[in-house]
C-alpha cells in the first residue's frame, strides 16, 4: 500500500512537471533593426493585429498590452480606434490611401507615437504518427506487508512477465508564423521587425499569451524599446 501511495505521488508529480513545461512555445526566428537605430522611450504605443476576426484581433492585441504593461510600457489595443475591415477601400479592394491622413491624425491626437504591427504570414498542418510502445510489468504473488512480494525465487522463475502495450496514434499539428513590425510614428518610419513561429496551440488564449510574451522579450532583448 505504501509503495502503491508513493507511486501515486510521483505520478501526480511528473504530470504537474509536465503541464507546468507544456503548452504552445513561440520562437522568434529572426528580427531586423535598422540600421542606425539605438531604440527609444515610447508614451503610448498602439497594438494593432491585422484581422478580420475581431476575437483573434481582440486576444491578441491584450496578451501584448498585457506583456508591456507588466514591464511598464504605455499601450493600448486598436480594436476599439481602429475598425479596418469598416475602413473605406478603393477598387482594388486596398484602403483608400486618402483616409490615411485622417488616420494618422487621430492617433497622434490620442497621443500614439509608436505602433506594433501584427500580421498573419501562414499556417502550417501536418500529421504526425506517434508509435507505440511495449512495456513489461514482472508477475507477482502475495502483497507488500506479508514478508514476501514475489514468494521466492523458485515460483518466480516459473511465471512469465505481463506485457502492455500502448498503441501508436496519430495527432495533428499546427504551426503559426507571424510577422511584427514597430513602426516610430513621429518619424513614419519603420525601425524593427521579427518573424516568430508558435507551434501546436491547444486553443487562442495560450497562443496569443505565449506569443506575447516571447515578443516582449525579444523588443527589450534587441533594446528597441526603452523602459
Amino acid at each position: 500500500m505504501k509503495r502503491l501511495i508513493l507511486t501515486s505521488i510521483i505520478c501526480l508529480t511528473a504530470f504537474a512537471l509536465v503541464s507546468c513545461m507544456g503548452g504552445a512555445p513561440t520562437d522568434i526566428s529572426g528580427t531586423w533593426t535598422k540600421p542606425g537605430y539605438s531604440g527609444k522611450k515610447f508614451n503610448n504605443i498602439l497594438v494593432v493585429a491585422i484581422s478580420n476576426d475581431i476575437v483573434k484581433r481582440s486576444n491578441v492585441e491584450s496578451a501584448v498590452v498585457r506583456e508591456l504593461a507588466a514591464q511598464k510600457i504605455k499601450s493600448s489595443t486598436s480594436s476599439s480606434i481602429l475598425d479596418l475591415s469598416k475602413m473605406e477601400r478603393n477598387k482594388d479592394g486596398k484602403i483608400d490611401s486618402t483616409k490615411l491622413d485622417a488616420v494618422k491624425k487621430t492617433l497622434t491626437d490620442a497621443g500614439y507615437d509608436g505602433a506594433l504591427v501584427v500580421t498573419l504570414l501562414d499556417i502550417k498542418e501536418k500529421t504526425e504518427y506517434v508509435p507505440g510502445q511495449t512495456s513489461y510489468q514482472p508477475n507477482y504473488y502475495g502483497h507488500y506487508g506479508s514478508g514476501f512480494a514475489y514468494n521466492g525465487f523458485y515460483n518466480y522463475s516459473y511465471n512469465t512477465y505481463n506485457v502492455v502495450n500502448e498503441p501508436g496514434y496519430y495527432v495533428q499539428k499546427t504551426n503559426i508564423f507571424l510577422e511584427t513590425r514597430l513602426f516610430d510614428l513621429i518619424s513614419d518610419d519603420m525601425v524593427w521587425a521579427a518573424q516568430s513561429e508558435t507551434g501546436n496551440p491547444s486553443n487562442l488564449k495560450e497562443f496569443s499569451s505565449s506569443y506575447a510574451k516571447a515578443l516582449l522579450n525579444s523588443l527589450l532583448n534587441d533594446y528597441v524599446i526603452k523602459k
